[in-house]
């Protein structure tokens, strides 16, 4: 039977550890003057004397710097222009130092504060940073007055922005033009496209950048859309449902599972009633690496990237890309329980608690194996009873388009996978390709090379193709 091969494009996902210097900024935001990326402004250094600055050094695949960005918009909101946000962005793989890729990650996460492209890690060596994220406030007198690595510092650094403007009595305003977005803006066409499912001569599309799920024939004619009204947390019809960046799908039985992964739920869509509900997740970022049997709707996921029935249909497999971990919903108890992954970002095989993930980001079961992708370690994996074993990849920063056996096969940051008997495809999304796993070894199918080109597998080019399957 002939199969078609359907892939879309996306952008995401990183992080390490450690600490920041204590250093003058204002000798060290790229002299004479910084170029931000957002729009076409620059700012002189002398324009960021006597305010209060935070910089934000991010790169776009790293989960926990796209987690920390709604708290900053929080301290945006509060503060206004009595903060100036700068976003740094050092990126870690090379896919992402392109500016357009930069531009690109900026308009899908709404990020309104002006930034730096930092390719060449200046500006992250000269503050001394280790670790994505790092934040780094600068008092008026323009020294480092604090730094802060990680997830969930927001508080710390409000009270630290009030002890500066108590003591700093004539703190300038925030010299940045901010991006304000469009209110209610006509959705035309996909924004930002992520993963995508097929059953009952369906295909279901996370049109993620517009936060609503597309139902369509395989020919692409267009046969329901869930939510898009709104980027929000609402269950209900599916003209009133909200979503806030769905991702991963996964259908069975008229019944669309759907990750909701900047709300932090798993939501399901029922195609009989067309109501959409939560099954789980609090809505808040969770942080709890060790739940065991614990009831869905009062667990706290963080960024559930995709979904995958393994070993059979009454369990699901939920990619918790935010803690590192995979977890399993039983469809029966309605109970939630850690599978995979210790919570510690790495490479390690072997059973559970000892094996370690690095943002889990595509599933795919086929006989008695769940393959995935963790992509931070650019690797190919699978998990069985006996626990997890890696087929492609070394570490976190191992990575590149290299075609080949085993270990000596490699691929950057990808998010989507398909298996079947024919082998495992993988959508490997900062390389632009699609690759093939058979018999141990890694080729390349199609791309390579970023562009929008639609043919054969020879002049076809992507960009950033985030998820694949087949259909009949």
């Amino acid at each position: 039977m002939t199969k078609k091969i359907f892939f879309l494009t996306l952008i995401l996902s990183i992080r390490t550890e450690t600490m920041a210097a204590n250093i003058n900024l204002l000798k060290k935001i790229s002299e004479p003057e910084a170029t931000f990326l957002y729009k076409d402004n620059t700012i002189n250094i002398a324009d960021l004397k006597g305010r209060i600055v935070l910089l934000d050094f991010w790169t776009y695949c790293c989960i926990n710097c796209i987690q920390t960005l709604p708290e900053i918009k929080k301290i945006e909101d509060k503060y206004g222009s009595n903060i100036t946000v700068i976003g740094v962005h050092s990126g870690k793989f090379s896919n992402e130092k392109d500016d357009e890729n930069i531009r690109s990650a900026i308009k899908r996460y709404n990020i309104e504060h002006p930034v730096i492209n930092d390719a060449d890690y200046a500006i992250w060596q000269a503050f001394g940073v280790h670790a994505w994220p790092t934040l780094i406030l600068i008092a008026p007198d323009g020294k480092v007055f604090n730094s802060y690595i990680g997830e969930g510092n927001r508080l710390y650094i409000e009270k630290d922005i009030e002890r500066l403007i108590e003591k700093f009595t004539d703190i300038k305003t925030s010299p940045l033009a901010y991006h304000k977005k469009e209110s209610n803006p006509a959705i035309k066409g996909l924004k930002f496209p992520s993963k995508i499912a097929y059953g009952g001569g369906k295909i279901f599309i996370s049109d993620s950048g517009n936060n609503r799920i597309i139902i369509t024939n395989k020919e692409g004619a267009i046969l329901s859309i869930i939510g898009g009204k709104a980027q929000g947390d609402k269950d209900g019809s599916f003209n009133e449902a909200e979503f806030n960046s769905p991702q991963g799908l996964l259908y069975r039985n008229n019944l669309l599972y759907i990750a909701d992964t900047t709300n932090n739920k798993i939501k399901l869509a029922d195609l009989s009633t067309k109501n959409v509900t939560t099954i789980a997740g609090t809505g808040k970022r969770g942080f709890d690496r060790s739940i065991t049997n614990q009831d869905a709707k009062l667990v706290s996921l963080a960024s559930p990237w995709d979904l995958e029935f393994y070993p059979d249909y009454n369990s699901i497999i939920i990619a918790n890309a935010g803690s590192h971990q995979l977890f399993s919903y039983n469809t029966n108890s309605k109970k939630i329980s850690v599978v995979a992954g210790n919570g510690r970002e790495s490479i390690d095989d072997g059973a559970y608690p000892f094996n370690s993930l690095s943002q889990p980001s595509g599933l795919s079961s086929y006989g008695d194996k769940l393959y995935f992708v963790d992509s931070e370690t650019s690797s190919l994996r699978t998990l069985n009873n006996l626990g997890i074993k890696t087929l492609v990849g070394s570490g976190l920063f191992t990575f590149g388009l290299r075609d080949g056996k085993g270990y000596k096969a490699l691929l950057q940051h990808p998010l989507g996978i398909f298996a079947d008997k024919d082998g495992i495809l993988i959508a490997d999304t900062y390389n632009h390709a699609i690759r093939k796993f058979v018999d141990g070894e890694v080729s390349t199918i199609i791309g390579g090379e970023r562009g929008d080109n639609v043919g054969n597998t020879t002049i076809t080019k992507l960009n950033e193709p985030n998820d694949i399957i087949k259909i009949d």
